[in-house]
C-alpha cells in the first residue's frame, strides 16, 4: 500500500507516549505452558493467546510521528506450528523517508521440570533485508522453540507517513483468544473506517485528551475473543480480502488553521491521479519514441493491427523490473533506453505510443488481486496501471509486463474489481469496469488400445487458448524437457510420454496445442479374466478442490472454462463391454456450468464424449454447497469403469 507521505502541519514538543496493557509481557503462566491444544479448534497448531495493537500519534524534535505498538503471545501446540516462532515485520520506505522498527523485545518460555524457562532473543538473530522496492522486512525466529513453547513479543514501528493508518487486523490464519486494538487520532482529522470479514464486531468509541498533542483524540477501540483461524482454499483471490479487520482512510482535516479534503468518490481519485505530471505531460512526450514507430506502423494499418504491433513492440523491448506503481520509476525515455521498468514505465509508454498512433488510449489505474478490493475511494491503495483503449464500440485493456498476456488476455492478478479511467485531454476521471475475460478453452482428443494384458497404448492432442493458453505457456517457459516430461508423467498416472511436441507455446497470440504418444502397462485391471478400464483414463479428477464444510467467501476460478474431452479406445477383439457407465448430465444452479458424460460401445470401440463448463469466475459463497456436490458428483463419475469380458 503506497502511504501518504505528508506530515501533520503543526509542530509539536515531545513527550512519550505510553499505555498499560491488559496482559502483561512476560508474565507467562504454567496453565498456558501445560495447555496441550485450543479446545474450541483441536487441529489448530499454535494460537495467539493474546495480541495487542495500540496505535496514536508520537511526536519528536521536530515533527509528529504514527507510533504502532504490539504485544504478542503465542502459544505453539506441536512441530507443525514452529512456523509461528518466525515473525516478519514489513516496514514502508520512499526514497526520502522510511518506517522504524525498535523496542524488541522477545523471549520464549518453556515448561521444564514443573518450573518455567525463558530464553531471550538477542539483537544478532534480528535479520533486515530489502522485501521490494517499497519495503523494507525486519525478520526473526524464536530460540529454543519445543513443542509446548509459548513465545512473547513486543515491539514498536514508527512512521513519518502520518496520514496514512494500516489495517487493524483481527483475524490471522491460527485462532486467536483475546485480540485488543485502538486507535486514537487528533479531533478533526476525519478518518472513513470500514469493517471487513466475515466476523461480526463493533468498536468501543472515546475520547481522550493526548499529552503529546495537547489536544483531544478520538479513540477506537476493538475487543475479540475466541476469533477462529481464517482458513485458506482453492479458488480465492486473495484470502486477506476476506480476514476480520478494519481499514482506515483519511478524507478530511479541519482544524482551526488546515481545511483539507481527500478524495471523496472514485472521480476524485482518478482527478487526483491524473494531475500528477506522470499523466498531465509525461504521457504525450511523443519525442522519445517517434522513430521507433514511423518504422513500425503505417497510415495502411487498420487501428487494430498497429495497436498489435505497438503492444508486441513493447512487450519484446521493455522488461518489467517486478516492481508495481502507478507512477513511472524511471520516466519514457529512460525506460526505452534501458528497456526496462516498473509497471507504470512499460504500460504508461505503451498508453503514449498508441496516442501517437491515433489510437483513443489512457490509462487505468487498478489494485491488483494480490493487493486487496479497495473498499471505498482511495489512491493510496491502488497499486498498478493498464493501458486501456477502444477501437469503435470495442474495448481493449493490455498489460505489457508479461510476456504471455495478450490484447483482453491480462495476467489473472489484474482482474480485480473496477479501474479508474484517467483521460486528461477529454477531462474524464471515472471508474470504468474490466472487461471480463473470455472462456478458457481445453480441447483432448485421444486414441488408444488396450490388449489382454491390460497394456494401454495411444497418442493423445490437445489444444488450449485464451487463458489456457496463457496458463500453459507460463507452465511451459524455460523449463528442462526431461524434468517437464516427468514431471507430466507423473501427474498423468505414471504414463510413459514419448514423441513430445507443443507448438505456439513460445508466443503470446493464439492457441497453443500438444500431443504426444503414451504407453500404460498397467493402464487397466484384469480380474477373473475381466478387463476393467476407466474410460476417461489418466485425465480423469481425483480430488475434489472444495472441502470445507462451508465458505465465508467467493469461489474464484479466474475466468470462466471449457473443458472437452473426445476418448476413442480399442478393446481385444475377442473381448465385449459387459456394462458401461450410464450417461449423466449434471448442472449447477443459475446456469453457473454443467458436465457432461456420455460412453457409447460402437463395435470393439469405446467412444467417451465429456465436458465440463464453468460458466462464471467469481461465484457466491452461497453457490459453494452445490460447487462441493457438483464436482463430488462429477468425479465419482469420472471413477466409473466399463467391463470387459471375453466373448463366448
Amino acid at each position: 500500500m503506497v502511504k501518504n507521505i505528508n506530515i501533520l502541519l503543526f509542530v509539536l514538543s515531545f513527550v512519550q507516549f505510553s499505555f498499560s496493557q491488559e496482559i502483561e509481557f512476560g508474565e507467562v503462566s504454567k496453565e498456558e505452558l501445560s495447555e496441550k491444544f485450543y479446545d474450541k479448534d483441536s487441529s489448530a497448531n499454535a494460537v495467539i493467546l493474546y495480541k495487542e495493537r495500540r496505535t496514536y500519534y508520537g511526536a519528536n524534535a521536530s515533527s509528529v510521528e504514527l507510533v504502532t505498538e504490539i504485544h504478542e503471545r503465542i502459544k505453539i501446540y506441536n512441530k507443525e506450528g514452529f512456523d509461528k516462532a518466525t515473525v516478519a515485520v514489513n516496514l514502508f520506505k520512499t526514497r526520502s523517508s522510511k518506517e522504524r522498527i525498535s523496542k524488541i523485545k522477545a523471549y520464549t518460555y518453556n515448561l521444564e521440570n514443573n518450573k518455567i524457562t525463558e530464553t531471550k532473543l538477542d539483537k544478532n538473530q534480528v535479520f533486515e533485508s530489502d522485501y521490494s522496492y517499497n519495503y523494507k522486512q525486519v525478520k526473526f525466529t524464536m530460540p529454543n522453540i519445543k513443542e509446548g513453547s509459548v513465545i512473547d513479543i513486543t515491539y514498536k514501528i514508527t512512521s513519518p507517513f502520518t496520514l496514512s493508518i494500516d489495517e487493524v487486523k483481527l483475524q490471522y490464519d491460527i485462532p486467536i483468544k483475546l485480540i485488543n486494538a485502538e486507535v486514537q487520532t487528533p479531533d478533526g482529522y476525519n478518518f472513513r473506517t470500514k469493517a471487513k470479514g466475515s466476523i461480526s464486531f463493533f468498536p468501543k468509541h472515546t475520547r481522550k485528551r493526548s499529552p503529546v498533542l495537547d489536544r483531544t483524540m478520538d479513540v477506537l477501540s476493538y475487543t475479540l475473543t475466541d476469533v477462529p483461524a481464517l482458513k485458506d482454499e482453492m479458488f480465492v483471490d486473495n484470502i486477506h480480502n476476506y480476514r476480520a479487520g478494519v481499514l482506515f482512510e483519511l478524507i478530511s482535516i479541519v482544524t482551526p488553521t488546515i481545511n483539507r479534503y481527500y478524495a471523496q468518490t472514485w472521480g476524485d481519485v482518478a482527478e487526483n491521479i491524473g494531475s500528477d505530471d506522470d499523466y498531465k505531460n509525461e504521457l504525450d512526450k511523443t519525442n522519445s519514441f517517434d522513430d521507433a514507430l514511423d518504422a513500425l506502423i503505417s497510415e495502411n494499418q487498420t487501428e487494430m493491427d498497429k495497436m498489435k504491433s505497438i503492444f508486441k513492440y513493447v512487450k519484446d523491448n521493455i522488461q518489467w523490473n517486478g516492481i508495481d506503481g502507478k507512477y513511472f520509476y524511471n520516466g519514457i525515455r529512460k525506460t526505452l533506453k534501458e528497456k526496462k521498468g516498473n509497471v507504470a514505465d512499460i504500460n504508461l509508454t505503451l498508453v503514449g505510443m498508441l496516442r501517437y498512433a491515433g489510437i483513443n488510449a489512457n490509462p487505468l489505474v487498478i489494485s491488483t488481486k494480490e493487493n486487496s478490493i479497495p473498499f471505498f475511494p482511495t489512491v493510496d491503495r491502488l497499486n498498478y496501471v493498464l493501458a486501456y483503449a477502444v477501437i469503435g464500440e470495442e474495448q481493449y485493456f493490455l498489460d505489457a509486463t508479461d510476456e504471455f498476456s495478450d490484447i483482453n488476455v491480462l495476467p489473472l492478478k489484474d482482474y480485480n474489481w473496477q479501474g479508474v479511467f484517467i483521460d486528461n485531454n477529454n477531462m474524464v476521471w471515472k471508474k470504468v469496469a474490466i472487461k471480463k475475460p473470455e472462456p478458457g478453452i481445453s480441447q483432448y482428443m485421444i486414441n488408444a488400445s488396450v490388449n489382454e494384458e491390460g497394456v494401454l497404448e495411444g497418442n493423445l492432442m490437445s489444444r488450449y487458448t485464451n487463458h489456457k493458453a496463457y496458463s500453459f505457456r507460463k507452465n511451459y517457459k524455460n523449463e528442462d524437457m526431461d524434468a517437464y516430461l516427468t514431471n507430466k508423467e507423473e501427474s498423468l498416472e505414471n504414463i510413459e510420454i514419448s514423441n513430445y511436441k507443443a507448438q505456439n507455446a513460445d508466443t503470446h497470440e493464439g492457441y497453443v496445442s500438444e500431443s504426444y504418444d503414451f504407453y500404460k502397462e498397467s493402464g487397466a485391471d484384469i480380474i477373473d479374466d475381466k478387463i476393467y478400464i476407466i474410460p476417461m483414463l489418466f485425465l480423469k479428477s481425483t480430488e475434489n478442490p472444495f472441502k470445507l464444510d462451508k465458505r465465508e467467501f467467493p469461489i474464484d476460478f479466474g475466468y470462466p472454462m471449457k473443458e472437452r474431452y473426445m476418448v476413442n479406445i480399442t478393446i481385444p477383439e475377442n473381448y465385449v463391454v459387459e456394462s458401461s457407465p450410464e450417461p449423466m448430465i449434471l448442472k449447477l444452479p443459475e446456469d453457473l456450468g454443467t458436465f457432461q458424460f456420455s460412453p457409447k460401445i460402437l463395435g470393439n470401440k469405446i467412444q467417451l464424449s465429456a465436458s465440463l463448463e464453468l460458466n462464471k469466475a467469481l461465484m457466491g459463497p452461497e453457490t459453494y454447497v452445490y460447487l462441493k456436490e457438483f464436482f463430488n458428483q462429477m468425479i465419482n463419475k469420472q471413477k466409473e469403469q466399463i467391463v470387459l469380458t471375453k466373448a463366448e
